[in-house]
């Protein structure tokens, strides 16, 4: 229980910490583009609802908020309000409405294109960082996936990707699914036992439909050389059944009901069918063998029980060899953040679109239930991991709002699009009349993102 309820703080922790940051990035760009044009300011605020903590400073004696709901925010300037919200005609010429279609196209649009910017500047920043990966040899690459009917195998290296060298598997892998979602074929330069040939990837064949995007890599058959997994007990779980019949770390598996357990595998192969029942367990302890008597217990994994000891293996490290050090001066380390700003920004769009049309699983679609629990596991990995997911959000807020949609971002330029043709202003009772449109689109895919999310957690 105690585990449980620190998983739920640190969820609700990096949530909140995640959409504070992400709408005032997103409001500020409003904001300061809005004041470097001379419009007025009268609020800036981040959440809604009633107000927390409240201020009112400077010139214009501009009111910053933040409120009770922080699902969102909002910058209301001089002239965005009703007939009962008269403009002083002294600074009518500071009003929001009054300015030319340039002014407020840039004002709504900086928004968005802040949050692609804050995206920009976290990836370079994870970019410059010296990191290690696995070195571009295939393990035991899927079964039956394109790659194996390729001819790839264990052992072969990937030398690049459709021309682009490649230092690690995973390295393109924002760009692979980019390829898929567009029917493209995708050329891999294949090093077989010193033998160079070129394996291309036709993804008309790949059903579209059945895409996960984190099994993509998996399902092609990108596969790595796996670690070397020993019979040895590393961690023992607190209240679990092998902590309770006496399992110890640094226990090495002999043998279970006189089964001799050679791999990690042979040791799940053998405890996961034996839920509930008693199983005498041998290991060597010490140079010495102790033999006793456990009952896994009983879980359920996918639509079966199964048994369940407790226990982690011993994971040997990577040899030096297959280890390859990743460093980027500045300059490419920005290169970097630029592409993978794009790479996901179109990639969520593709999917959107596909989406729309059927062609993509609409369990893609992640509410702020899902969002709050990869916030929290982020969290708790680390700060590299945290700033990833902000990346990667913040640019899912910019793309989201530049759909045409009333009520968002997208919406208002469309209609400053409808204005340059039609050669004068929407009339702001019609503006308001398609609202409701607006509002029942996102209503539609706030309850969408929510089924899935609650079909995930009962999962």
């Amino acid at each position: 229980m105690g585990g449980i309820l620190l998983s739920l703080l640190y969820s609700a922790i990096g949530f909140v910490l995640a959409i504070g940051v992400l709408v005032a990035v997103h409001e500020f760009g409003h904001f300061w583009v809005a004041r470097k044009l001379g419009v007025k300011v009268l609020t800036f605020s981040i959440g809604f609802g009633k107000p927390i903590w409240r201020k009112v400073a400077g010139p214009d004696q501009i009111e910053y908020v933040i409120a009770r709901i922080p699902l969102g925010g909002y910058v209301k300037m001089l002239g965005e309000g009703t007939a009962a919200d008269p403009v002083d005609p002294k600074e009518a010429h500071r009003a929001f409405d009054n300015q030319p279609i340039w002014k407020r196209s840039l004002i709504v649009a900086a928004g968005p294109a802040i949050n692609f910017l804050f995206a920009i500047v976290l990836f370079t920043l994870l970019g410059m960082q010296t990191i290690e990966r696995q070195v571009a040899t295939f393990g035991n690459v899927t079964e039956n996936s394109i790659l194996a009917q390729s001819g790839v195998k264990a052992g072969d290296t990937l030398l690049s990707v459709d021309g682009k060298p490649a230092r690690f598997l995973a390295e393109y892998d924002l760009y692979i699914f980019n390829q898929v979602l567009k029917r493209k074929p995708i050329e891999l330069e294949i090093d077989s036992v010193g033998t160079v040939s070129t394996v291309t990837i036709s993804t008309a064949q790949i059903p579209i439909y059945k895409v996960n995007p984190a099994s993509l890599m998996r399902q092609l058959g990108f596969v790595g050389e796996s670690p070397v997994i020993t019979t040895e007990i590393e961690r023992v779980a607190a209240g679990s059944a092998a902590s309770q019949g006496g399992l110890k770390p640094g226990d090495k598996f002999v043998t279970i009901d006189g089964t001799p357990i050679d791999t990690w595998r042979d040791l799940t192969s053998t405890v996961q069918p034996a839920a509930g029942k008693p199983l005498l367990i041998t290991v060597t302890r010490d140079r010495a063998e102790v033999s006793m008597t456990i009952t896994p217990k009983s879980v359920e994994s996918g639509e079966k029980m199964v048994g369940l000891l407790g226990v982690g293996p011993k994971v040997l490290p990577l040899r030096a060899d297959q280890i390859v050090e990743i460093k980027r001066s500045p300059f490419d380390a920005l290169a970097y953040g630029a592409n993978q700003t794009w790479l996901m920004s179109t990639l969520t769009l593709r999917m959107l679109g596909k989406m729309i049309t059927l062609q993509v699983s609409h369990k893609n679609v992640n509410g702020p239930l899902m969002i709050a629990d990869v916030a929290g596991q982020a969290i708790q990995v680390g700060f590299t991991t945290y700033l990833y997911f902000l990346a990667l959000i913040s640019i899912s807020l910019g793309v989201m709002n530049l759909l045409p949609i009333p009520m968002l971002d997208g919406g208002h330029l469309a209609s400053y699009v409808v204005e340059v043709f039609a050669g004068k202003r929407i009339a702001q009772k019609a503006f308001i009349a398609v609202q409701p449109f607006g509002l029942l689109m996102l209503a539609g895919l706030m309850s969408l993102a929510f089924y899935n999310d609650i079909l995930k957690i009962f999962n």
